[in-house]
């Protein structure tokens, strides 16, 4: 999966046109001979083929280059605007997943039209409104209370940001398989034994629907990424998708590499996280697995 990404993302990125070196042909004060014995020392003038096997022969052993741009190694810099992205990414998955299963609950345990409404109205405002209107009205905020740049309040308004879209697909989810749920025998048998209601739902219903809602998470992860890049830009906060359209726009090859190669790991490690929390919850999906046909 990483070796498919990062051959699409280097070829890509070839044939956009221009390359780290553009902004210095641009620049009087540079002579075309200096240009191009940088382009010789950075290997600019071999064949694509050649500069993505030769750039992969160093990643499988470690090596990510050197940034063009910030004159820095490559693993060590994303790697430390990964923790910074992790971070919001982090308390907004756990701001949508306390919403969510709050508002299932609720809906489950006191049914009326008016919690199902508020619910459908929670869904339409969180899944329609555009990331860029959130983190304009978050920034206006921001240097609203606080008068300057409000560095304090980044990381939780980012991570409300963030957490929007998030919200519409876990409540949804939670409320269709917390209804299913509650009509399984087992859940009935619960309630006819005199259980409260609020066991029957945590202790039974619960356990049942939470599995495709911890599948959900695992695939969110990269659109947490992705949504970044708009939160990150907007709000100033130092972290991989601002790095990855600063390296776009220079065209730092290496530095975009870099960051294809850490988020596309980071976001397997947080599936392959996902699917463990699935067997914990529940045997029978290891059960399913390992059974004979």
């Amino acid at each position: 999966m990483i070796f498919a990404v990062s051959a699409i993302a280097f070829g890509l990125l070839s044939t956009a046109g221009g390359d780290a070196l553009t902004t210095l042909r641009d620049n009087p004060q540079v002579s075309p001979k200096t240009v191009e014995r940088l382009k010789l020392v950075y290997g600019l003038d071999r064949p694509l083929p050649v500069r993505y096997f030769s750039w992969l022969g160093r990643a499988v052993s470690g090596d990510l280059g050197e940034s063009f741009a910030y004159r820095a190694p490559v693993g060590a810099l994303v790697l430390s605007r990964l923790a910074n992205t992790a971070a919001i990414g982090t308390v907004a998955l756990l701001i949508a997943l306390l919403v969510s299963i709050f508002l299932g609950y609720l809906v489950t345990r006191y049914p009326s039209g008016l919690l199902d409404a508020g619910a459908e109205l929670t869904v339409l405002i969180t899944a329609s409104t555009p990331r860029i209107v959130l983190s304009l009205i978050a920034l206006f905020v921001i240097v609203s209370v606080s008068g300057t740049s409000g560095s304090m309040f980044i990381v939780p308004v980012s991570s409300i940001v963030l957490s929007f879209p998030l919200v519409a697909i876990f409540l949804t989810q939670m409320n269709s398989e917390l209804g299913q749920a509650m009509r399984l025998n087992f859940v009935q048998l619960a309630r006819a034994k005199g259980l409260s209601e609020r066991k029957v739902i945590m202790s039974h219903a619960f356990r049942e629907a939470v599995n495709p809602l911890i599948s959900i998470l695992g695939v969110s992860l990269g659109g947490v990424a992705g949504g970044s890049v708009v939160v990150e830009t907007v709000l100033g906060w130092p972290g991989i998708g601002a790095l990855m359209v600063a390296a776009v726009r220079g065209r730092d090859v290496s530095l975009v590499m870099g960051i294809v190669v850490i988020a596309s790991g980071a976001v397997w490690l947080g599936n392959t996280i996902a699917e463990m929390l699935q067997l914990f919850n529940d045997r029978r999906v290891l059960d399913a697995e390992i059974r004979p046909d």
